[in-house]
């Protein structure tokens, strides 16, 4: 069998778990990517390619958990978010596309100061997201990223040391603002992505 087949029958077996086909075509195609480590590119080029040893068992394990409808961020653990990878878990709400929005309009508040010493306050960080994408942004932005959760501010910190920026962001396990306490400069601007608020 060659991974095109594979996948296929992966794509067919989430179409019948309920998941849309189109969806259901595209989850299959990213979790035979995921479990080769094939970036998009490879995957074409090698799709006709016979079934590695080893695939099976772990692509398996990958289509069963997103056929139970797990998130695909959650069975993969990331997710993409303003070009750069998050490391998710069940500690972390997922990065999703419009909070990119965020991150652009917080870019447009702080443009004139792009170059100069920029204090944000990122609250509910949860995996990092906005306090990562926007010290990667603004080279000489410090950052405070609140969260109430030690488990979350745990994944945040790893994904900011994935992306380089850690040394930038100051991580404050508290609830919601009464974290700007520990934080002396004055704040130029406060980000927040928090959906049950």
């Amino acid at each position: 069998m060659t991974v095109l087949e594979r996948v296929g029958a992966a794509r067919d077996r989430l179409v019948l778990a309920g998941i849309e086909q189109g969806e259901a075509a595209l989850d299959a195609e990213l979790l035979a990517r995921h479990a080769l480590g094939w970036d998009r590119a490879t995957y074409i080029c090698r799709r006709r390619d016979p079934v590695p040893a080893l695939f099976d068992q772990h692509y398996e394990t990958l289509v069963s958990r997103r056929a139970r409808h797990e998130p695909m961020a959650i069975v993969t653990g990331q997710r993409e978010f303003w070009g750069l990878t998050f490391e998710v878990t069940t500690e972390v709400l997922t990065p999703r596309p419009e909070t990119e929005l965020i991150v652009e309009e917080a870019l447009v508040i702080v443009a004139d100061r792009r170059m100069n010493s920029v204090q944000l306050v990122d609250v509910g960080t949860g995996s990092g997201c906005l306090a990562v994408a926007l010290a990667h942004e603004l080279p000489r932005a410090r950052v405070t990223a609140i969260d109430v959760s030690a488990a979350a501010l745990r994944v945040a910190r790893h994904n900011a040391t994935t992306h380089g920026v850690e040394d930038r962001i100051m991580w404050v396990q508290s609830s919601c603002l009464d974290g700007l306490t520990h934080n002396s400069a004055p704040v130029d601007l406060i980000v927040a992505n928090l959906p049950y608020v």
